[in-house]
């Protein structure tokens, strides 16, 4: 086939998708930030004005990078993961790493500091996207391919979970192994990594004190009301509260005090109590958008790089927003993931921002696939073959015995000069004789080109091992 490749607008759904997050998340931090503001002696907007400024570098960040052709971070991926890398070892300097909460996953300030992790995240997906596109020829050698991937996969999850960020190691895991997938590593490698990663997980949770009384709250949060089970039970009450149409624009009572961590982990709770189960399955339905953008872009791309680039950049999404809904809701442990594009987060806003433009990048550009004019199977199909050949067999069979009186002066001339007029003007048989003297070939072709046809559209354009 042949492939031509335009350069279009990029796509206005997911564009105007992220933007109405985007809002969302900037006025629920607003109303979920105000009462502890005031509290505090701060302005009551002062958490508001701190996402909104990043939400603006974010969106500048998305628009460069929507302008930026993405085959950019395939020739910078290795650079990029190494920077990672190195961010997170500084963390880990004394003077230099930013401590809160009694975890240390920051560099800056008190008042301006950056979170390496999330940086590492969106790295991690650029390399692995890079490598498992440069070692498509040796896809199945696990020492070649499966070995550097997962090493660094292990290095960075190490160096996350020292901070300790439990939650962010396992969106690293779990989105490293989503790209994976898709890339056609064999299951059964890494179906063992995770069996491995969920044992070693489960014993360095039980190890530390305070994921522990995470585990404990999670499986009998109402026997610890007053301790560990404190915040999950307040988030529940505030879901219960908010009703089906909710309490209104900045009228939640859970955000007064009650909830802790009411503007990052828990946004999610305060918005229910604000705007009700309408209005959680609004949100839902905006991010449900995103992540079928993001597929339908992943499917649509030009090549192997971009298919897997947009599969991880979406995936991560997807991990972030099911854990933080997860925890919120009963369903998994508290982790302290964020919900992307609404909890108060300059670091992570500003990364999901630029993932969503190299989506827009992605979404620029699509494949054409022509067929070629010079393939006999392309042009003829077996049915035209069939057609042709009765066409010409009633016309003869018509003029059998009865010679055209147009015809006699011909069939009196010479034997060369009506192979000459035979030639010029063929008749409606020898056209269809033209047509069909490989006939057998031609319906052989087409049913190879068939078949080979079924085989490359059925596991769809992003799973598809070698794509031109």
């Amino acid at each position: 086939m042949n492939v031509r490749t335009e350069r279009h607008q990029p796509d206005y759904v997911l564009f105007i998708a992220v933007l109405m997050l985007t809002g969302i998340g900037v006025l629920t931090v607003y109303s979920a930030s105000m009462v502890y503001d005031i509290h505090q002696g701060l302005a009551p907007d002062h958490f508001a004005i701190r996402q909104l400024a990043a939400a603006i570098l974010g969106l500048a960040a998305m628009g460069a990078c929507t302008f930026i052709p993405y085959h950019f971070w395939y020739q910078h991926a290795p650079k990029i993961m190494i920077a990672a890398l190195g961010l997170l070892l500084v963390v880990m300097v004394p003077g230099i790493g930013h401590r809160s909460l009694g975890a240390t996953r920051w560099i800056g300030t008190s008042s301006v500091h950056v979170q390496p992790s999330e940086i590492a995240l969106m790295a991690l997906v650029l390399y692995l996207s890079y490598l498992l596109t440069r070692k498509l020829p040796v896809l199945r050698d696990l020492r070649r391919t499966f070995r550097p991937a997962i090493i660094m996969v292990g290095v960075t999850i190490l160096l996350v979970f020292i901070e300790p960020d439990m939650g962010t190691a396992l969106c690293i895991f779990l989105t490293a192994m989503v790209i994976q997938f898709a890339a056609g590593v064999p299951g059964k490698p890494l179906g063992l990594t995770m069996g491995t990663a969920a044992v070693v997980g489960f014993l360095g949770a039980r190890m530390a004190e305070y994921r522990s009384s995470r585990l404990v709250a999670f499986f009998h949060p109402f026997q610890h009301p007053k301790s560990s089970g404190y915040q999950l039970i307040q988030g529940l009450t505030a879901i219960a509260n908010g009703g089906l149409t909710g309490r209104g624009f900045a009228s939640s009572i859970s955000a007064t005090g009650y909830l802790p961590e009411a503007y990052t982990d828990f946004i999610f709770a305060v918005f229910t109590e604000e705007w009700g189960w309408l209005g959680d399955l609004g949100l839902l339905a905006i991010f449900a958008v995103v992540i079928w953008r993001g597929f339908h872009i992943a499917r649509y791309a030009r090549d192997r790089f971009g298919s897997l680039l947009a599969i991880g950049l979406t995936a991560s999404i997807i991990v972030q927003a099911l854990i933080n809904l997860g925890a919120v809701t009963w369903l998994l442990p508290v982790t302290g993931i964020p919900l992307p594009f609404i909890s108060y987060g300059g670091t992570d806003l500003v990364m999901n921002l630029a993932a969503m433009g190299i989506l827009l990048s992605i979404s620029r550009e699509t494949e054409l696939e022509l067929p070629e004019e010079d393939t006999l199977a392309d042009i003829i199909s077996v049915d035209e073959i069939r057609a042709t050949r009765q066409v010409a067999s009633e016309r003869s069979r018509r003029t059998q015995g009865r010679a055209p009186v147009a015809r006699l002066s011909s069939l009196r001339t010479s034997p060369f000069r009506k192979a000459e007029r035979r030639e010029r003007e063929p008749s409606s048989f020898h056209q269809a004789d033209r047509h069909i003297s490989l006939s057998w070939r031609a319906s052989r072709e087409v049913a190879a080109t068939k078949r080979r046809d079924d085989r490359s559209r059925k596991p769809g354009g992003p799973f598809r091992r070698d794509k031109r």
